[in-house]
């Protein structure tokens, strides 16, 4: 990382308390550097990405007379990375982002696509742009020394990829056993690389997200911004995309246009690696839809969705928010269970 900072006049380094504390060794020490240094440490979290924190940021860039010319390197997980690349393509209408993602997710998806932003009025990346970082450094120790929580979180945005087209993550998420044998086994490299390999194909195809390639990506993840947002954050992005994902196939079935396999297979995977399912009716059905309705796909009033058909095959479908009420009603009726009390 020394190597790549050295050319710049200025680095501003923004990095995860957290990260920082458990990780000391690892961190690279930039005090040789050729530029200067400005360092600023962050709480994470998804209370971190909010206009206050934002404007805080952009307050010591400003203050400090940061030049245009100069990086900004951030380590961390996926909301130092949303806010960092918020910051770097907002500032000075544009610095050089390094990425340096530190959590299973971060290192297997958010790192890469450009999508940058902050939360706002309780709606998730409500402000945001896209911009992509010059270069991104994947260290999987930080991998292999996170507590089991984390790992669970990013197997999450994993199983997606293995059900959009990335077979042999599918697979290998078949042939395995547990999260921890996973988490400290010699294959998680090489999902990292074959996640974010299909992320880059999807992404290069359709950057802004306007022409329906990279649509694919978002597969699970109209339902799970809404659980993320009816719960005020309290659930993590990766534990609420595979519930997300579980929906939304169950939609498809109801529809007619998903084989019932790939529900069966993704309920299957969550159990093997402790992936919680969340419960929708303690979110609260009114909640959840109010949601949906100011979901980002939102088109004429309609939610556009894609979900698999099979294996091999994305189907768009745009469906009323009413109608997904419906549909997260029958999910709820059938897959959870309502406690009943004997008098």
């Amino acid at each position: 990382m020394v190597d790549e900072v050295d050319r710049y006049s200025h680095v501003v380094l923004m990095i995860s308390k957290t990260v920082d504390e458990l990780f000391p060794e690892t961190i690279p020490k930039l005090g040789s550097i050729r530029g200067e240094l400005t360092r600023i440490t962050l709480n994470d979290g998804e209370s971190l990405k909010s206009i206050r924190n934002y404007q805080k940021v952009m307050r010591v860039l400003i203050e400090r007379g940061i030049p245009r010319d100069s990086l900004l390197a951030y380590v961390g997980g996926g909301t130092v990375g949303d806010l960092a690349g918020f910051v770097a393509s907002t500032y000075k209408r544009g610095v050089d982002l390094m990425a340096v993602p530190t959590t299973l997710l971060s290192q297997v998806d958010s790192c890469m696509g450009g999508k940058n932003g902050i939360n706002f009025s309780g709606v998730k990346n409500a402000i945001g742009t896209f911009y992509n970082p010059s270069s991104i450094i994947i260290d999987v120790d930080f991998v292999k020394n996170s507590a089991p929580d984390m790992i669970r979180d990013g197997l999450g945005e994993i199983m997606k990829y293995s059900l959009i087209g990335e077979h042999t993550v599918f697979n290998l998420l078949q042939n395995g056993t547990d999260a921890e044998t996973l988490q400290k086994g010699d294959s998680l490299s090489r999902i990292i690389t074959l996640c974010l390999k299909l992320k880059a194909d999807k992404v290069s195809k359709d950057f802004r997200d306007r022409n329906g390639e990279r649509r694919d990506l978002n597969f699970g993840h109209t339902i799970a911004h809404a659980i993320e947002s009816s719960s005020k954050n309290t659930i993590h992005h990766g534990i609420a995309v595979a519930t997300g994902m579980l929906v939304e196939l169950y939609i498809g079935e109801t529809m007619g246009v998903t084989d019932k396999s790939l529900r069966s297979s993704l309920s299957g995977m969550m159990a093997r690696y402790s992936v919680p399912r969340i419960q929708l009716r303690s979110l609260g059905l009114d909640t959840i839809v109010s949601f949906i309705r100011n979901d980002k796909k939102s088109v004429d009033g309609k939610i556009a969705m894609r979900i698999p058909s099979d294996m091999e095959t994305m189907v768009d479908v745009d469906i009323d928010p009413e109608v997904i009420r419906s549909h997260i009603r029958s999910y709820m009726d059938s897959n959870e269970s309502v406690a009943r009390s004997t008098i």
